[in-house]
């Protein structure tokens, strides 16, 4: 009886690892876009460190009857953001080939070092110009300077502008993820790329000179998020624009009228979630040349690629 006994215990066992093992393999049930992108901002609330790199390639090409010039940028970067202790770093590296036809053809290349710690702005440029040697500068920026530089939260803003299309699942870098498909409200979405440092001082410039309307522009938008589906934080974020417009769309008066198409495409990455980054100003950086600060209405800067 005992020796039944234990091979009826043994069957029973068996039995439940089996069923367990099964249970195991059973795919998840999938969930609704509506539930991802739910769980995906409930995540971000939650991030109080991660680290980001990026590349830019953006083409452009200006043309009239009688000639072509084009022009490539590049730009890759990396970076760690501290939520908690509000820093921020950032180094880029930025390459131009201008046209062939220039007068200088050949490429320049531009690095770029950004801190944000205590409220400070420290920069440092190097134009790989000799008689242009690099400087830090600095600049006190106020409090809501802080939230244009957290990239996470720029994700998430474009995820609520958005309506959200689940394209199917990927991996990146070995992770298994969804892939989101974003369109987002032009208007709102321009709202958020004018907080890029500098864009917003320079279309407020240009509007007092030209007229236009950016949304009309666009000719060509994607925009895609992988999102992790065991974290639920953003992994990948690509975007490709196709933006097209001519002298008459800008109002301008000239004595040759012209085109000018712009195609950009830009990769973020994201990983280390709430692991620990260390962010400390370079010594050099201490004796910063402190530049003014910006007028009120030009305080939107951000990092965003």
């Amino acid at each position: 009886m005992e020796r039944k006994a234990f091979a009826g215990l043994i069957v029973v066992v068996v039995a439940i690892i089996a069923i367990a093992m099964l249970a195991g393999c059973v795919e998840e049930k999938p969930k609704s876009t509506a539930e991802i992108k739910e769980m995906v901002l409930a995540t971000a609330e939650n991030t109080d460190t991660y680290q980001f790199e990026m590349d830019m390639t953006q083409k452009t090409l200006i043309s009239n009857e009688t000639d072509e010039t084009e022009m490539t940028m590049t730009s890759t970067g990396r970076g760690a953001m501290d939520r908690t202790n509000k820093k921020m770093k950032l180094e880029m590296t930025m390459t131009i080939q201008p046209p062939e036809k220039a007068e200088i053809a050949e490429t320049k290349e531009m690095t770029m070092d950004i801190y944000f710690i205590n409220n400070t702005l420290y920069t440092k440029m190097d134009m790989g110009i000799p008689t242009m040697p690099s400087q830090w500068t600095k600049n006190t920026m106020p409090e809501e300077y802080w939230e244009s530089q957290n990239q996470i939260d720029q994700q998430m803003e474009l995820l609520n502008i958005s309506k959200v299309e689940l394209l199917g699942d990927e991996k990146v870098s070995d992770v298994d993820c969804y892939v989101l498909k974003l369109t987002p409200d032009l208007e709102k979405y321009w709202e958020i790329v004018m907080k890029q440092e500098g864009l917003s001082e320079l279309m407020q410039s240009l509007k007092q000179n030209v007229s236009f309307d950016m949304g009309k522009l666009i000719k060509e938008m994607s925009i895609k998020q992988w999102i992790a589906k065991d974290t639920k934080c953003p992994v990948k974020t690509e975007v490709q624009i196709k933006m097209a417009m001519s002298s008459a769309d800008l109002d301008l008066e000239t004595d040759e009228e012209f085109t000018m198409t712009i195609d950009q495409r830009t990769n973020m990455f994201f990983y280390d979630y709430n692991k620990p980054v260390t962010i400390e100003l370079p010594e050099e950086a201490e004796s910063a040349v402190e530049l003014p600060m910006f007028p009120p209405g030009n305080q939107t800067a951000t990092t965003t690629a």
